[in-house]
């Protein structure tokens, strides 16, 4: 049993902020109902394989229910509104208006559920001028000044990473907002707003960078580009591949020098300290480039790790997908999907000792819209009336 059984959530979210934070709550065992269109969510259809797969909607739909319904028939907005009556969270990710024009905005939803949390996955945030605008990962890393800090000391041509990191913030961060309101609300018994947004999201992945910068006026020492990093803590290729090193602690400067056989370096003038081996970085860089293509990863990885220097491979995703250490902690785990077999998925990024989550398939369109209506009450007869009247699929 998940540490979430018991509380519902209605999902009128699209995309993948949305969806992939209602999914953080359906692995931790709430019972996540997905309010579909009849054509079903847009991400069905994100790199659709040759079997009918999706992992775009796999990753960020497993775990809920579908129920299918035409919001703009009136007996579907009824539907919804009698599921928020039931449910504990109502979440959706709509550009800004729509929701309202739909009725199935806060206010409305909170006349027939007083206490209802009502969370939103927005671009920009509730307010400013930007509010009403749509948004995606790529506008949001842009706006939030991610592919700039990756451009390098010369801040030139913008580099944006490539794997959704704003959708994927966001989601952490509304989900969190999620549970923060719902310990509120056992105290309290109050239903209240939750909004996270692409563009908040974004400015709190890079908190102290930012922070450094309001403060000094200057980026830190972290970037995509070498020449703006700590010759400490970066990246360095060996001969049979990249792997990284993270030194915070000056104190582990001279065990460095010893790993990689140069413990002269320890005493020079340009790196005897944190702020020469800084300044002169791309000197230390060079020398070190030159000593690590010597030796293998491996090589490098086992004196490091025996110094306690924080250091690890740099992997692509099949190096991931058959990484121990991802493996035996549950980041990678295989689930059973009704129509594919076992597959390998990312499992919950969070482990509880008691209540444990678990991955569970994401469902095909409309799969339990007949269960769900029954819940409700709807006889067979008017469950076959709704779909006559297209309401449902």
């Amino acid at each position: 049993m998940g540490p979430l059984e018991g509380i519902r959530v209605v999902d009128l979210s699209i995309g993948q902020m949305g969806p992939s934070a209602t999914a953080l709550l359906a692995d931790m065992g709430a019972d996540v109902i997905k309010i579909e269109s009849r054509h079903g969510d847009p991400g069905r259809g994100v790199e659709l394989q040759p079997d009918g797969s999706s992992a775009f909607f796999m990753t960020h739909n497993r775990g809920k229910k579908s129920l299918t319904l035409n919001l703009r028939h009136p007996e579907g907005k009824d539907v919804a509104l009698q599921l928020a009556s039931q449910a504990h969270v109502f979440v959706q990710s709509w550009t800004p208006g729509v929701i309202e024009r739909l009725g199935l905005d806060y206010e409305a939803v909170r006349e027939v559920k007083p206490d209802i949390i009502y969370a939103s996955a927005s671009g920009f945030g509730p307010l400013g001028p930007r509010a009403a605008l749509p948004a995606m990962d790529m506008v949001a890393q842009g706006v939030g000044g991610l592919m700039m800090a990756n451009s390098g000391a010369d801040g030139g041509e913008p580099i944006a990473v490539g794997p959704t990191v704003a959708d994927q913030t966001g989601a952490f961060a509304l989900a969190c907002g999620v549970l923060l309101a719902l310990y509120h609300r056992e105290r309290t018994g109050q239903g209240q707003r939750v909004d996270a947004s692409l563009l908040g999201g974004m400015i709190a992945l890079q908190g102290w960078h930012i922070a450094h910068y309001l403060l000094t006026g200057k980026m830190a020492l972290m970037s995509s580009d070498r020449k703006m990093r700590s010759p400490l803590f970066t990246y360095y290729r060996a001969s049979d591949g990249w792997f990284t090193i993270a030194i915070i602690d000056p104190r582990q400067w001279p065990a460095l020098c010893r790993i990689v056989g140069l413990p002269e370096l320890e005493g020079d003038p340009r790196f005897a300290e944190t702020r020469s081996r800084n300044d002169h970085a791309s000197d230390l860089i060079a020398i070190f480039d030159e000593r690590f293509a010597e030796e293998t990863r491996d090589h490098w990885l086992k004196l490091l790790e025996a110094e306690g220097i924080p250091c690890g491979a740099v992997q692509d995703y099949q190096e991931l997908a058959e990484d121990e250490q991802a493996r035996a902690n549950g980041y990678i785990v295989e689930a059973e999907d009704p129509r594919l077999g076992a597959v390998r998925l990312p499992g919950p990024p969070v482990q509880l000792g008691e209540t444990p989550g678990e991955i569970r398939p994401a469902p095909d369109l409309g799969q339990h819209t007949e269960e769900v209506l029954g819940d409700l009450g709807y006889s067979w007869e008017k469950i076959e009336s709704l779909r006559q009247a297209r309401t449902i699929l």
